[in-house]
Formats: structure tokens, sequence, C-alpha cells
């Protein structure tokens, strides 16, 4: 009986020190985990990228776009020009609905101010930048935010 008893003892302390050990492990673990409390903003906004799920996004394709563009010789070019926003949730891709000819008349007036050869010449990221900087301006000067988080270009022909 005396045998079983110190068993027992020694079995119940055992799990005690284990149990324990997991604990503070796990305490330990979590605490290295977390962003810094000391307001590390980018930390915490990549824990919350990190917490957003993928294909939480909702893309809003907006009808082609056809922009004359004049050459120098003064002969008339075209550009069809095919855009998507990404908007965060569904709140936002009906806002961007709504707002469809305010983004295409943007778009078509930011292009068509410039010359084929000028266009022709841009990378489609160089287009899609100058789109984003046009876009943020009007929208800045008519005292409205931007219901996306991007612009993406998916289809651009030149004639």
């Amino acid at each position: 009986m005396k045998k079983t008893l110190m068993v027992g003892m020694f079995a119940a302390t055992l799990a005690i020190l284990v149990g324990g050990g997991a604990a503070v492990g796990a305490i330990y673990y979590m605490k290295d985990q977390a962003p810094q409390a000391s307001g590390d903003a980018a930390a915490a906004s990549a824990t919350k990228l990190k917490a957003k799920k993928e294909g939480d996004d909702v893309f809003v394709t907006l009808p082609e776009s056809l922009i004359t563009l004049h050459d120098n010789s003064g002969n008339d070019r075209y550009m069809l020009l095919e855009v998507a926003m990404v908007a965060d949730d569904e709140k936002a891709s009906k806002k961007i609905l709504a707002d469809e000819p305010l983004y295409q008349s943007i778009i078509v007036s930011t292009l068509s101010d410039m010359e084929y050869d000028e266009v022709r010449k841009l990378k489609v990221s160089e287009i899609k930048q100058t789109l984003l900087t046009a876009l943020k301006t009007q929208l800045k000067a008519r005292d409205i935010s931007a219901p996306y988080s991007d612009v993406l270009l998916k289809k651009v022909v030149y004639q």
C-alpha cells in the first residue's frame, strides 16, 4: 500500500510539472505572436490583413471604354480599355456601381487628354497608376471617399 501511494504521488507530481510546463510554453509562444502593445501600426495592419480571408474582395467590372486619342499627324486613334475595381465588400461594390458614370468619365477624360504616342509608350502598370492618381484627385475634389481598394486593367487594346 505504501508503494502504491508513493507511485501515485510521483505520478501526480509529474503530471503537475508537465502540465505547468505546457501552460508556460503556450503563454510564451502566444506572447511572441501578438502585435506589440506599443502601437506598432505596421504589425497591427499586418495582423488585420492576415485575418481577412482570401476571396473576400468583390470585383466590379466597368463597361469597356472606347477612348479617342490623337496622334502627331492629327489622325484619330482608338484605345479600348476595360477596368475592374476591387471593393472590400458588397456595400462598397454597390457604391461603385452607383457612381459608375463618374469613374468612366474620369478614366476617359484622363486618357483622352493624352496623345496616342504618349499613351502607347506607357506600360500597363503606368496606365494603372495614372488612372489611380486621377481617380484619387477627382474624388478628393468632389469630397467623395473611394469605395475601392484597387483598380485592375482587364483589357487594353490600341488601334
